[in-house]
């Protein structure tokens, strides 16, 4: 150990990845059965980070049935340009065959800077209150084999290594992390400039208003639409990649556009959302719904440890230690349990657990740039809209987040006016498998099993109401009027809700305080189902 100088928590970062099918086209002609390689058009764009995508699904296509998967495959390594897969292939490849990688424990490649690898990491996670960075646990074994003269063992290695959990706790000055954990988004109501991609992996910078902050698109099927228009699209990937990004002096898409799914001719250019105290302008409202297969969608996490006293993001190509700069990806974060709360006096809080795939290090030699090069905290995606460097277009309401007092709760076919507290629980229920052929001991899978939900309050007591609703015997259906309501909102416009049906009352405590005070009950209700969940925002999903 060389090193004397002291990693500080003041210098550590922690920024999200998006996890998204990626397109990649392959060079046929030095392609093999098991080893396929990127052809050098996506090659010129981005750097793929050493064997980081081990564990992944890889679907390979033929340019004739561009939606058509012909055969599916195991990543067993990678390098910057290559695929190692298994079972082998036996597709005789041509000119115009690509491969999409499965979002799961994929995160998003970035555009590369001249041979320095990137991923698509510089993106805020948002408001965070405290954060834990999943450890990894090692299974230590020690075995006797029957030889004696000792009483100590006679062998011990190293078993299983599985990621431990994450934990995300967040101040909410947004929804759309309800994305993540109910599965999908299936409509998107935005405003787009009329301007269309022509190449699949490149973007004109067609909004001069805005070259403060990157360029953001989305298939809308409606390509050549007059400009400022509000289009409501579904024509995207539900689990992603939903919207497209571009950095600031950059004219390439983020992540490269899905072949065969989303469309360059239908690809427009939003206007990114501005605020005032009193008003939102082209907001982007986003329709979520329960996803009941295994494809929960997945982000990763990039933890940064650095010592300089600007955050350094580079670390060393020249095989030297990372004493500089410490990087780790914890990918194929999936969320188990997503908890919303609403106390009195207080922020709406949300906290995410996670279920992390693997947690990857980089290898000691490889030439990587962290937060996808962004230095300045303030140029992060979907912060940069608040806080840029630049002295326009500083809309610090987007910051704000929903208060406790802006919120609404009516279940039994009434608002209750007097909760002091209000949570809500959603439940993935995930499972960790592990299955043959992989060829690494660190990945395992986060299987979707049971969902639940769960709302629990605390009201001041009016009326005998709730008494009356725990002995009912028939469970709330879908009648609009009865449908149990979640709603918050802020001062510009910017707006949460959900509504759930099919819900009992489960339990009703009734508390009478010795200091003869207000009388409270604690009650919680358990819908089965999510009726419908909306989110007017600022926030940028990527998938």
């Amino acid at each position: 150990m060389s090193a004397e100088d002291i990693f500080l928590g003041s210098q550590a970062s922690l920024t999200m990845v998006p996890e998204v099918d990626l397109y990649i086209p392959l060079d046929h002609s030095n392609s093999t059965t098991t080893v396929l390689q990127a052809h050098d058009d996506w090659e010129a764009h981005f750097l793929m980070v050493n064997n980081l995508y081990v564990g992944c699904i890889v679907e390979l296509y033929d340019s004739a049935g561009a939606t058509t998967v012909i055969s599916t495959h195991t990543i067993t390594a990678n390098t910057a340009n290559t695929l190692t897969i298994s079972p082998a292939h036996s597709h005789t490849l041509a000119d115009g065959d690509f491969i999409h990688i499965r979002g799961y424990g994929a995160p998003c490649v970035g555009e590369k800077s001249s041979t320095t690898k990137r991923l698509n990491a510089d993106n805020w996670i948002g408001i965070l209150e405290s954060a834990t960075f999943p450890d990894v646990e090692v299974e230590m074994k020690q075995l006797n084999l029957s030889l004696g003269g000792s009483r100590n063992f006679t062998h011990q290695f190293k078993g299983i290594e599985t990621a431990g959990a994450a934990n995300l706790n967040l101040v909410a000055n947004h929804g759309a992390f309800l994305y993540y954990a109910l599965g999908k988004c299936t409509e998107i109501t935005a405003t787009f400039h009329a301007y269309s991609p022509t190449d699949k992996l490149n973007a004109h910078s067609a909004n001069s208003s805005h070259d403060d902050r990157r360029h953001v698109f989305l298939d809308t099927t409606n390509g050549g639409a007059q400009s400022d228009h509000l289009v409501t699209s579904s024509e995207f990937l539900e689990q992603g990649p939903i919207f497209y990004k571009t950095a600031r002096a950059s004219d390439t898409l983020v992540p490269p556009l899905l072949h065969g799914f989303d469309l360059n001719t239908n690809v427009e250019l939003l206007d990114r959302t501005t605020s005032t105290a009193t008003g939102v302008a082209n907001s982007i409202t986003y329709k979520f719904e329960e996803a009941n297969g295994e494809r929960l969608p997945s982000f990763a996490l990039e933890q940064t440890l650095a010592k300089s006293s600007t955050l350094t993001t580079r670390t060393s190509p020249s095989g030297a230690s990372e004493d500089t700069t410490f990087v780790r990806i914890a990918r194929g974060n999936r969320v188990n349990t997503l908890t919303m709360t609403a106390n009195e006096n207080e922020e709406v809080k949300i906290t995410l657990d996670l279920n992390a795939r693997a947690v990857h290090k980089l290898e000691q030699d490889e030439d990587y740039e962290a937060r996808g090069g962004i230095t300045d905290n303030r140029q992060l995606f979907n912060f940069e809209q608040a806080n840029d460097t630049s002295t326009t277009d500083k809309d610090a309401e987007l910051l704000e987040p929903f208060f406790f007092s802006s919120g609404l709760f009516s279940v039994f076919g009434q608002q209750f006016l007097k909760i002091t507290n209000l949570t809500l629980t959603i439940n993935n229920n995930l499972q960790d498998k592990r299955f043959v052929g992989i060829g690494n001991k660190s990945i395992k899978d986060a299987i979707p099993a049971q969902r639940t939900y769960e709302v629990s309050f605390t009201a001041m007591v009016t009326d005998d109401k709730l008494f009356e609703e725990l002995l009912e015997q028939n469970e709330v259906g879908s009648a609009t009027d009865t449908l149990l309501t979640l709603q918050f909102d802020k001062a510009n416009g910017e707006q949460i809700l959900m509504k759930f049906q099919d819900y009992f009352l489960s339990s009703a405590n009734f508390t009478i305080p010795d200091d003869k005070g207000p009388i409270t009950v604690e009650g919680t209700v358990m819908p089965r189902t999510l009726n419908s969940c909306t989110v007017k925002t600022h926030w940028v999903l990527q998938g």
